[in-house]
């Protein structure tokens, strides 16, 4: 049987990154197909070397990303256990530090990843302590309050998602050995979204790769969409990656796209820092759709307008998670989102609901909690994967002795007998962990970082359903941890990578895009900061964009914000707003 039938459905662009064994800086632009290229030059190299054990890697930029790969090879009947894919964090802490962790002194008798909850909660007591105003400026941009900070850290066995990287560097950079192990299980390195990628990010990826420079890497993404220049991303030329991993790269691109119409093209080329042509080869690229900019509306009557368009766009037979409302800030989106589930009740929302359990899928507590409020008989294959992670933290990261008994089945044994009641859905939460954390002959008493851990999580539950005024039935919790489905509430940033028959984008205004502290901070980036972010926004859309620069919003000090300047400045014949 052939097993490569899968490459008939790419383009011959396509086909050639996907055969092609060399390594690879592929330049795609929007709707090009770059994850299913990226998809499936993965499962070209695991079915060409279907009898070797070596890894083929893919690092994603977000958990989404990485899911949607996965259930594309799983699609296409892919082995997973020549496949990893994950995050640049979770590459670090997989194939660096949980097995190297005795090679760095900070690590070896044990550590705990912090949240950014936990991040806040250290920085606010050290403000305190020192008692500096800071105003709204940045708390580490004051080397004392950092300088604590890294102390509190080091003191309580503690490390953040910064750390991660810095200390998956040294440990690479510092022993050799570790770097050549890893080069020495590895095929392939695919990187998304590469233009946001960092430097530290580079050089671990680099210290592997040039220990063994056969590794084919494939660096893919978008210069014009590098929304994430503020957090350090660079997107490196060929030259500099030869430089960077002492390996020739070729450069390639994608250039038709797939996903939308001609005008929708044209309208975002407006935002091209690129020179590239771009050209819709999609079925519907000859459609007129919709193209609105709106800058007179009152905020007062904008939600009740979007509501309206959801209302059309709807009973014109788009499907509803093709539809996609989205704004700058998560704040802006709240209210929103509450609004449009009153003026349309009988309307399904993949919405920015506040729960009472964050995502952190790194915390143990997390992925406790997870298992406890899913139903047990579905998607045995995640529970299993879930408890396994469980395991790993416990032992790696705590560094406690599990007897031998404990595996997945009787960690999902012990979750599935816990009975549900109808209690206090907090109250519920700490007798299920403290009751599973006993069964397994966890006791928190003796083991004092977990307990911290433990204390920690459940505090950030208390606050944000304390002060997000959140139901505490069993119910709510549960909410958690559905998949939700229908019209999408996200952020510009959010919706990067996705695509949409109608995208409806408000808060387009300086102060929100671009942000303040680029107007008066990073004057100089002012104009390719909003052009990418601008870019990445207009082109999710397939067939209808409305957009919106709505009147009545303000600085704190009252003065009215404006249009964003560069979308104002594109000259274009807009559509008419029913």
């Amino acid at each position: 049987m052939d097993t490569m039938t899968f490459l008939d459905k790419l383009n011959p662009q396509q086909r050639q990154v996907c055969v092609n064994e060399g390594n690879i800086l592929l330049k795609a632009c929007p709707g090009s197909g770059k994850t299913r290229t990226l998809t499936y030059k993965l499962a070209y190299s695991v079915q060409k070397y279907i009898t070797s054990k070596k890894l083929n890697i893919a690092i994603t930029y977000t958990n989404r990303a990485a899911d949607e790969i996965k259930e594309r090879l799983e699609k296409i009947d892919i082995p997973e256990d020549k496949v990893w894919v994950g995050t640049i964090h979770q590459f670090c802490l997989e194939f660096i530090i949980r097995p190297y962790t005795m090679y760095n002194e900070r690590l070896r008798k044990g550590y705990h990843i912090i949240d950014d909850y936990v991040t806040k909660q250290y920085t606010d007591e050290i403000i305190e302590e020192l008692g500096i105003d800071i105003g709204y400026d940045k708390p580490f941009e004051y080397p004392e309050i950092f300088e604590k900070y890294q102390t509190k850290l080091l003191n309580e066995k503690e490390i953040d998602f910064n750390d991660i990287l810095s200390i998956s560097y040294d440990l690479v950079n510092q022993n050799k050995f570790i770097a050549e192990n890893i080069a020495g299980i590895m095929r392939t390195i695919l990187v998304d979204e590469y233009q946001d990628t960092n430097e530290l990010q580079y050089k671990i990826l680099s210290s592997i790769v040039k220990c063994n420079k056969n590794i084919q890497v494939t660096f893919v993404g978008d210069t014009d969409q590098a929304i994430y220049g503020g957090l350090g991303g660079v997107a490196k030329t060929c030259d500099e990656l030869q430089k960077e991993f002492g390996v020739k790269f070729q450069e390639k691109r994608l250039d038709g796209c797939y996903r939308t119409t001609q005008r929708i093209v044209d309208y975002y080329s407006n935002f091209q820092l690129q020179s590239a042509k771009i050209y819709a080869v999609s079925d519907i690229k000859d459609e007129k759709g919709c193209l609105v900019y709106d800058d007179t509306i009152s905020k007062s009557e904008l939600f009740e307008k979007i509501a309206y368009i959801v209302k059309e766009e709807l009973s014109r037979g788009i499907p509803d998670n093709e539809i996609c409302i989205i704004a700058p800030q998560w704040w802006l989106l709240f209210p929103l989102s509450k609004k449009i589930k009153e003026l349309l009740p009988n309307v399904k929302f993949d919405a920015p609901d506040i729960t009472p359990i964050k995502y952190d899928p790194m915390n143990v507590f997390y992925l406790i909690s997870k298992l406890i409020f899913t139903e047990s008989g579905q998607k045995i294959h995640l529970r299993k994967k879930i408890a396994n992670e469980i395991i790993e933290i416990l032992t790696e990261e705590y560094k406690i002795y599990l007897s031998d008994e404990i595996d997945n089945y009787k960690i999902l044994k012990i979750i599935n007998s816990i009975s549900e009641t109808d209690e206090n859905g907090v109250v519920y939460l700490q007798k299920a962990i403290n009751n599973f954390l006993i069964e397994i002959g966890i006791d928190l008493n003796i083991e004092s970082r977990l307990q911290k851990a433990y204390e920690d999580f459940i505090l950030k539950v208390k606050d944000r359903v304390k002060n997000n005024h959140l139901s505490t039935d069993i119910d709510t919790f549960k909410q958690c941890f559905k998949e939700k489905e229908g019209v999408v509430i996200n952020t510009f940033h959010g919706v990067k990578g996705e695509e949409y028959t109608t995208v409806i984008a408000f808060g387009i205004l300086n102060g929100y895009i671009p942000h303040w502290d680029t107007i008066i901070n990073k004057p100089h980036y002012r104009e390719s900061e909003t052009k990418k972010l601008l870019y990445v926004v207009c082109s999710r859309a397939k067939q209808n964009l409305y957009l919106f620069s709505e009147q009545g919003r303000t600085t704190q000090k009252g003065a009215p914000l404006t249009s964003t300047d560069e979308i104002v400045a594109i000259d274009y014949k807009y559509d008419d707003l029913k």
